[in-house]
């Protein structure tokens, strides 16, 4: 197997560059010839993904440097088969595929797995391959990629949480779910192409990676006492539970509102409403675990 891996040395507080050589060591002790560059800063990995030749490009980091890979894929229209090595402060998009969160033991994993194809989503023009939303998550998502990824995806998240609460109050917007429209006003969206985020928050529990729809997490106006409620059930998929959280799916998606909400896709920061999300059925190749 030739590969070539693009590796955020900073993901994970570092733990990515630390621990490289020694999945390097294990890929090529499998017999895989490996090129390898070093991301430089944010957005870096999008570059180097459009640019390498290798069929096969290995993301080693977070999700956000495996959104950036994508993206870069995608940008160059190249048809290439995506790999992961998880070792950032979230590493949602392994879990959907069934690879460890332990970079070593995901190296021994990527070794025997097999391709497969999966849905993208897309918001706005830009691709994202686990959950993109727009509203309270998407001011969370602003105010913690301003902090040191110091601390695991989760407890960054809930820290952003419990700060942004202070602060942030619902909105009145309309969303279009497949051209059907209504008024109402939203505490959040968050919109799955698969189930997690923010480090293991079983957020859209409904979403496949392979199903050809975005199942969608629709939560009204909760009060801040509602939300410290409903937060702690997010991990079980109980969250649901509450009357004004809800579950739908469609094919497109269109939210647009009076105040520039923010907008965020694989916990990355891209813009504010309004906001179109899609599906791209089947359109990237990854490398996953058999079963």
């Amino acid at each position: 197997m030739r590969a070539h891996a693009i590796i955020n040395p900073t993901a994970g507080g570092g733990r990515a560059g630390k621990t490289w050589p020694h999945v390097r060591a294990i890929l090529q002790g499998a017999g895989w010839e490996l090129s390898e560059s070093i991301t430089q800063q944010r957005g870096h990995a999008m570059e180097l993904a459009a640019s390498t030749p290798a069929e096969v490009v290995i993301a080693v980091g977070g999700d956000g440097t495996v959104h950036e890979v994508a993206n870069g894929l995608f940008r160059a229209n190249r048809d290439g088969v995506l790999g992961l090595i998880p070792n950032g402060t979230g590493s949602d998009f392994a879990r959907a595929l069934g690879l460890p969160r332990d970079p070593l033991a995901a190296a021994q994993a990527l070794v025997s797995a097999r391709p497969r194809r999966v849905d993208v989503g897309e918001v706005n023009g830009r691709s994202f391959l686990t959950i993109a939303g727009a509203g309270f998550d998407g001011e969370v998502a602003r105010l913690v990629n301003t902090w040191p990824k110091v601390l695991s995806g989760t407890v960054m998240y809930v820290l952003g949480i419990l700060k942004m609460l202070i602060t942030y109050r619902p909105v009145d917007v309309e969303i279009t779910l497949d051209g059907v429209s209504h008024r109402e006003r939203l505490f959040l969206i968050a919109v799955g192409n698969t189930a997690w985020n923010a480090g293991g928050m079983w957020t859209v529990p409904a979403a496949r990676a392979d199903d050809g729809l975005l199942h969608t997490v629709i939560a009204g106006p909760l009060t801040r006492l509602e939300t410290l409620i409903v937060l702690p059930k997010v991990f079980s998929g109980r969250h649901l539970e509450h009357p004004k959280v809800r579950q739908v799916h469609a094919h497109e998606i269109r939210v647009t509102g009076a105040r520039p909400l923010a907008i965020q896709a694989d916990g990355e920061s891209i813009g504010t409403l309004p906001a179109v999300f899609t599906v791209r059925p089947q359109a990237l190749t990854v490398l996953a675990p058999a079963g």
